[in-house]
């Protein structure tokens, strides 16, 4: 790799992160009334389940299921701005974007696996999802804005 630029490497990899990132939030996705489950010790199936406790199952399910779906949102902007090459020449953002979607990965599996509570996961959204969708939507402002060339 004598001589290769910065983008030959930092392309590829954010794309394997952010596809991996968006990977680990499909999986929360399909199989979020197990984790709700897992999560609350709820047995919704158990006809001795009160109510209170099947009406806390329910809204935590839904505010999950809502999470992930703003996820795929925010993944579905940093595709768009992947492909369009918007951020491709600010390193800094690139691999703070590779950076976010990296750990994103590994604390979602750690919080599918180890079961951990809620209010983690909407840490985790915030964190690494939403702020690097904000990123891209900031940088697409300033290209489009500032740095088209006039003729």
């Amino acid at each position: 790799m004598v001589g290769s630029r910065p983008e030959e490497v930092t392309l590829p990899t954010r794309f394997i992160c952010k596809t991996a990132h968006l990977v680990a939030i499909l999986a929360v996705l399909f199989d979020v009334g197990a984790l709700v489950s897992g999560m609350l010790q709820i047995d919704p199936n158990s006809p001795s389940t009160s109510k209170a406790d099947l009406d806390h199952y329910d809204s935590t399910k839904s505010q999950i299921s809502g999470l992930c779906y703003g996820a795929i949102a925010c993944f579905g902007i940093e595709y768009i701005t992947l492909f369009l090459g918007i951020s491709m020449f600010f390193p800094v953002a690139m691999s703070l974007n590779i950076l976010a979607h990296f750990t994103g990965t590994i604390l979602i599996c750690l919080w599918y696996t180890d079961n951990w509570n809620f209010d983690s996961f909407v840490a985790f959204f915030v964190v690494f999802n939403a702020l690097p969708a904000l990123l891209e939507v900031l940088m697409l402002v300033f290209v489009t804005k500032f740095s088209f060339l006039k003729y």
